[in-house]
């Protein structure tokens, strides 16, 4: 299901075209500064709920969050997702949310042989996902 593209096949002047989530997992543009950091917003958040009730907060906080932007908006800094503590699947709410506003995302870890990776292996919130199970697009 999910696509890997090199940065050097990739049209620039279309990549909101693809229909589905981009995950850019290098810097082959400078798009880093264009982007937006939202781990603060989402974490003021999820501070509101208890503890115990965070997990099932956790997808609709980051719609709240992503709908305060404009369509096609680029976000990072989304490491309070992958809290542990949470158990959630990060890309598929990300998925789901993508169906109600289109946005890409740059990825906070690193991408290795069709999976993206978050976190080092051994740390509790060392989390891989292959990228053919999602419906997302990688640009590599």
């Amino acid at each position: 299901m999910g696509t890997i593209i090199k940065a050097q096949d990739l049209s620039l002047n279309k990549p909101s075209g693809l229909l589905k989530p981009i995950i850019y997992c290098s810097s082959y543009i400078n798009i880093e500064a264009n982007a937006t950091s939202i781990n603060t917003i989402l974490a003021k958040k999820l501070i509101k709920y208890e503890e115990s009730r965070r997990t099932m907060q956790v997808e609709k906080c980051f719609n709240q969050v992503l709908s305060s932007f404009h369509d096609n908006v680029i976000i990072k800094d989304f490491d309070v997702m992958f809290n542990p503590a949470y158990k959630v699947d990060v890309l598929k709410i990300m998925i789901l949310a993508y169906k109600k506003k289109p946005f890409s995302v740059i990825w906070p870890g690193k991408h290795e042989n069709g999976k993206l990776i978050y976190a080092e292996k051994g740390c509790p919130d060392y989390k891989v996902f292959n990228v053919s199970d999602y419906d997302v697009t990688c640009i590599v």
